[in-house]
């Protein structure tokens, strides 16, 4: 897992690992709805599988498929 100070999107972790949600970037409605499916701050995520063009993850027991451009809007260390 990485420090804390280094938080980078999760598009940009690999499959496999399991982050924590630093914060939730984007407009009100992409952070409302991404708070709603469980990326809050503190959250623990883990990278199913991660590809060019979407992002599985598993949190808080419930398993998402993300498009990677979403993906980008959650900063995670």
């Amino acid at each position: 897992m990485q420090k804390h100070g280094s938080a980078m999107p999760l598009s940009l972790f690999r499959a496999g690992e399991t982050v924590t949600v630093c914060r939730v970037r984007g407009n009100e409605d992409m952070k409302r709805h991404l708070q709603e499916i469980g990326f809050v701050d503190g959250a623990e995520v883990h990278v199913v599988s991660s590809s060019a063009s979407n992002v599985i993850v598993l949190v808080k027991g419930a398993r998402f498929g993300l498009d990677s451009k979403v993906a980008q809007h959650i900063m995670a260390a």
